[in-house]
């Protein structure tokens, strides 16, 4: 009991000297050093006599101590007992404000600490009030972080002006404050702002029973409010930037913001806007976007996401629209989830009609599209559906991989880029230099899934089987498909493990690529059910796998083919082709020391197995070969009338497997498939062979089995057949 009285004395003592102000001005020039009284006489403008009745009420109540060389310091308790005023000093000195503005709604703990808000400036009206929230926004590079009693829409243009500059934005609203603004009565502009500001990943929301603060906080200011007496908010409080106050507000957003739940928000219209990479130099870490299935939605967040983050996760379903999505920066996007090894995540498009475009529209109409000096980007395990021309679009970059997608339409009809040459469908398209290299592994890909369903592509099936039909492409009897397609590449491209189905132009095709780029096509499985296009050559349906030394100028690139298996159901296919420079084209090279090796190739009804054409120094062996076709090897020069030493010299041909391969009978369209107008001419009319040299071949090594026929149409030519014992 008179430990209490004691204790009761003392906390009185304490408040009684402090409340003089002559008392308090001393604790506080002594908090900075240690001081004589001479020294104190001349900061405090008092006599001698008055420093010394001062000095002795303090030391008795033990605030301060004398040394020996007669300088006064605070004792620890006078030090933590001037510390623990600064919360009275703060209240007292914002007396008005807080006589009508409550903060006891916040936890305990930060009323207690509520003095280390003492260096803030207090807002006095509500303008002051929202004109530094502005500014808050304006200078903020890295977050900001909202504990509002409602979604701010008077600050909707600073959001997105902070979302371009990869700000990241927290919001805490009240559960019962539901989100339901007056849409008729916004601008499209205004409304379009708003579902970026609340759907783009660069947006947190949560939301609390009830809102106590309010609260504005940037990595360099905060702007702070309490509720009147009655509740409610008049938007007067205060704003600081000094480091005390922003520990204080930070951590008091952080204990809501643990507290508050997800707020999944109600999607107004939207149309996508690119975000600006973030000025911090800087980018986010990973980010998870949830598919909403709307594109008013889901095209603006995943192009917010892959703007700002360094790695997004896709999740769910997504719409998107018509919109193309640009990929500028170094980043991954993946798909989450697999089951029965299809990609749970996927991706369509929506809202177009065919035929929709023309060529000048091209390069809108993809899902993504890589475009970013010395950008290195992941694409994996999305399943992309239902789009219009191109899924995936390579422009410009560093680096790219693509990894375990899935693309897949059920069927290319009623698709494409509409032009004068057909109705162009494709998968993966490079049409820029990576000198980083691209990575293509492990992807599906099938433009005719309906194929059981509603059986062959063409529109006019009843004259398919005519070797000699071609369908109408610009009538649109049927699409162009390409599956992986890869123009202008400057560095290696690895495309391995790839199931490509029912694309009836190429399956895969490298053309026109420079003399720095080197490919490795190997261990993809290429299979056609469908009947081909017959695009740009009319000799062949289409190709399982074709490589081009093409228009580019200077030396072609470095090709292998290896370990591929090719199925071609229907007629006239060819399964693997290799071409020199485009005719006529003056200054452009020869694909030289290439390698077609190991690859196994059925042609149902095909017109030939392995086509090389103006190819030099190639090796072609260990190639097995079966089904039925006119011929199963050729090397072929092109007829070129400008560049008479575009012949076929210097090929390899050994240790191909033919003995699963019928040759088709001689027939007017074999004798047309290679005459002076496409390829050489020739001098055995309408022969087919399992090999076949035509005119102007030169120094081919070609080893022939036992039972398998040659034509030899060029000069200097080795044929070593099995039966010789060579």
């Amino acid at each position: 009991m008179i430990h209490q009285v004691s204790t009761s004395k003392a906390f009185y003592d304490l408040f009684f000297e402090i409340s003089n102000e002559h008392r308090h001005g001393i604790l506080l020039l002594l908090q900075k050093k240690a001081m004589r009284i001479t020294d104190l006489v001349k900061e405090m403008d008092l006599n001698n006599a008055e420093i010394r009745r001062h000095i002795s009420r303090l030391r008795d109540v033990g605030l301060i101590r004398r040394d020996v060389e007669g300088y006064y310091r605070l004792t620890p308790y006078g030090e933590t007992s001037l510390f623990s005023l600064w919360e009275f000093y703060f209240l007292s000195s914002n007396s008005e404000y807080f006589s009508t503005h409550n903060p006891s709604g916040i936890p305990s703990r930060f009323v207690k600490r509520i003095g280390e808000l003492s260096v803030c400036t207090n807002l006095t009206n509500a303008i002051d009030f929202f004109r530094f929230t502005e500014n808050l926004f304006k200078e903020s590079r890295e977050y900001v972080w909202l504990l509002v009693d409602q979604f701010p829409l008077n600050s909707i243009s600073e959001i997105i002006e902070a979302i371009e500059r990869g700000v990241q934005i927290k919001i805490i609203e009240p559960k019962e404050r539901e989100f339901d603004p007056d849409l008729d009565s916004m601008t499209s502009e205004e409304t379009q702002a708003l579902s970026r500001a609340r759907f783009t990943p660069l947006v947190e929301q949560r939301m609390l029973d009830e809102v106590n603060a309010f609260l504005y906080l940037s990595e360099e200011r905060c702007v702070l409010a309490f509720p009147t007496s009655d509740g409610q908010y008049d938007y007067k409080g205060f704003t600081a930037t000094d480091d005390s106050s922003l520990e204080w507000c930070t951590e008091l957003f952080q204990h809501y913001w643990d507290e508050a739940e997800l707020r999944t928000p109600t999607p107004p219209t939207l149309q996508v806007k690119r975000g600006r990479v973030s000025e911090k130099g800087e980018h986010l870490g990973q980010v998870v976007v949830v598919g909403r299935e709307n594109p008013e939605v889901d095209a603006q967040a995943v192009q917010d996401a892959v703007d700002n983050y360094d790695e997004v996760i896709l999740r769910g379903t997504f719409n998107l629209g018509t919109s193309q999505l640009i990929i500028s920066r170094s980043v991954v996007i993946r798909g989450e989830g697999r089951e029965d090894d299809v990609p749970l995540t996927k991706v369509y498009k929506s809202g177009w009609t065919f035929p929709f475009f023309s060529q000048p529209d091209v390069n809108r109409h993809r899902f993504f599209l890589v475009d970013g000096e010395g950008a290195d980007v992941r694409i994996e395990n999305i399943h992309f559906t239902d789009f219009e021309y191109n899924c995936l679009g390579l422009r410009n970059g560093n680096s790219v991989t693509i990894r375990n997608n899935r693309i897949t339409l059920l069927t290319g009809l009623g698709r494409g880029l509409s032009t004068s040459i057909g109705d162009q469908v494709i998968g993966i398209m490079q049409f820029g230099g990576f000198p980083g290299g691209v990575r293509i592994e492990g992807n599906y890909l099938d433009f005719h899934l309906a194929y059981g369903v509603v059986g062959n592509l063409a529109r006019v099936n009843y004259r398919a089987e005519d070797p000699n039909f071609r369908p109408d492409l610009t009538k649109h009897n049927c699409y162009l498909g390409f599956g992986i397609d890869i123009f202008y590449a400057c560095g290696k491209v690895i495309i391995e493990n790839n199931i490509v189905r029912n694309l009836n132009a190429r399956g895969i095709v490298a053309a026109d690529n420079t003399g720095s780029a080197h490919f490795q096509i190997k261990n993809n499985t290429v299979i056609s059910e469908i009947y081909g296009s017959y695009w740009l050559v009319p000799s062949f349906a289409g190709y399982g796998i074709k490589a081009r030394s093409g228009s580019h100028l200077g030396p072609a690139p470095h090709v292998e083919i290896s370990d591929n298996t090719i199925r071609c159901d229907k007629i006239n296919y060819c399964g693997i082709g290799l071409s020199g420079p485009e005719l006529g084209r003056i200054g452009t090279e020869k694909l030289i020391d290439g390698m077609v090796k190991n690859n196994r190739i059925h042609l149902e009804n095909g017109s030939i197995g392995i086509f090389t054409e103006s190819c030099d120094g190639f090796e072609i062996t260990d190639n097995t070969l079966t089904g039925k076709a006119y011929y199963g090897i050729g090397i072929f020069p092109g007829a070129d009338k400008k560049r008479t030493e575009l012949g076929a010299h210097g090929n390899i041909v050994e240790d191909n497997d033919m003995k699963g391969l019928e040759l088709k009978n001689p027939d007017e369209y074999s004798k047309g498939l290679f005459d002076e107008k496409v390829y050489a001419g020739s001098k055995a009319g309408s022969a087919t062979a399992h090999f076949w040299l035509n005119v102007n071949t030169k120094r081919n090594v070609v080893k022939v089995s036992s039972g398998e026929t040659v034509v030899d149409e060029g000069e200097d030519n080795t044929i070593i057949r099995e039966e010789d014992g060579e």
